[in-house]
């Protein structure tokens, strides 16, 4: 399989679609594009707390179901244990 683009076309090819663009319309569209608006500043150390925060509830759901699991004889047997 080979691609082309649209100045250089490909005669053997496994596919013979063309995707038409109106360049100039999509430039005009282009150019009324607005910036997105800042709702507010973010910067890493917001990120990495809120990463953390994450990780810890993540953790602390995994440890809940376990519980959960390991209490109900009835799904207990799902859990495979190590053996150390």
């Amino acid at each position: 399989m080979v691609a082309d683009d649209p100045d250089c076309k490909i005669e053997l090819k496994t596919f013979h679609g063309n995707i038409i663009n109106n360049h100039d319309h999509l430039k005009k569209e282009q150019d009324n594009y607005e910036d997105i608006p800042v709702i507010r500043k973010i910067d890493n150390s917001i990120v990495q707390r809120n990463y953390l925060q994450i990780k810890q509830d993540v953790q602390d759901i995994i440890q809940s179901e376990m519980e959960m699991v390991l209490g109900d004889p009835g799904l207990g047997h799902w859990v495979i244990k190590k053996l150390t």
